[in-house]
């Protein structure tokens, strides 16, 4: 019997954001990576972390001020997570979050789920970054994957997801 070692990954996809002046936020794209899943493991779960940075600009305003955005990252509201093969059948079901314990599931802020929610000051007619904002995955052990799908070992699992930033500023929503 031949062991079915498999690299997880789960890419993030970039919601369109409609752009408005004068604030233009974008997150960076990402990946999480999770490492080798043997499915035979006696561990209860596999881990991974991952993250990204929101870049905000201020295209309209004063040069002299600076204005802080407030921001709130989304995931698609999908119940159920999946990461997949190239080509084949097999599913990994993983799930991600907000904190580091695991606790708290990252989604769009219903059915109990968590959102990212943060600050950038920026510069008037400038840029500014955030630093790395961490969240954290989990692939739960014992899922019974094939040791050929879809293909010789390892085998890179993946799916798209979106995520969604929105905007205030002052308390007062704005397009980012």
């Amino acid at each position: 019997m031949r062991l079915n070692q498999v690299m997880c990954a789960s890419v993030l996809a970039i919601a369109p954001l409609v752009h408005a002046a004068p604030y233009i936020c974008t997150p960076t794209s990402n990946t999480i990576a999770f490492g080798a899943y043997n499915p035979l493991t006696t561990s209860p779960w596999l881990d991974g972390t991952g993250s990204f940075v929101i870049a905000c600009t201020d295209s309209g305003g004063n040069k002299n001020k600076t204005t802080t955005i407030d921001y709130t990252v989304t995931l698609s509201g999908q119940a159920l997570r999946q990461l997949a093969p190239p080509s084949g059948t097999d599913r990994l079901n993983y799930n991600l979050f907000t904190d580091i314990g695991r606790n708290s599931t990252w989604g769009d802020g219903s059915g109990g789920t968590s959102v990212i929610t943060g600050s950038v000051a920026v510069p008037g007619r400038s840029t500014a970054s955030t630093l790395p904002i961490n969240y954290y995955g989990r692939i739960t052990a014992s899922q019974d994957v094939s040791a050929n799908s879809p293909g010789p070992a390892p085998t890179t699992y993946s799916q798209s997801l979106i995520m969604s930033v929105s905007c205030s500023v002052a308390g007062t929503a704005v397009s980012c």
